[in-house]
């Protein structure tokens, strides 16, 4: 995914909330408008991202019900860092946005 894409994710995420996590596997609640903001090349890319044997397993949308949900290898993409990711505060959102391409980059 492209640094482009993933400063995309910065704007993108005011429109979800935590719904559920525990390490390894995230669900996130979020807004219609979250859908009409990705485009198919932006799920495409997030898709391209997940493997069964990487750090980002899997990622599913369900439009019907609001929810997308990641799973990921706990041991190693820290679930603090996507926990910081999703959270209130733009300054650890961005940190933890800089920490986890990294960590994707490996």
């Amino acid at each position: 995914m492209a640094a482009d894409d993933l400063q995309s994710l910065m704007a993108l995420r005011r429109f979800v909330t935590v719904a559920h996590h525990i390490p390894g596997r995230i669900r996130l609640s979020f807004t219609n408008r979250l859908v009409s903001a990705l485009s198919q090349s932006r799920l495409a890319a997030l898709q391209s991202l997940c493997h069964p044997e990487g750090c980002l397993k899997s990622c599913s949308i369900n439009t019907a019900t609001g929810s997308v949900v990641l799973e990921y290898c706990a041991s190693t993409l820290s679930p603090t860092l996507l926990t910081h990711l999703f959270g209130h505060d733009d300054q650890a959102a961005q940190q933890a946005l800089t920490q986890i391409q990294a960590v994707l980059s490996q």
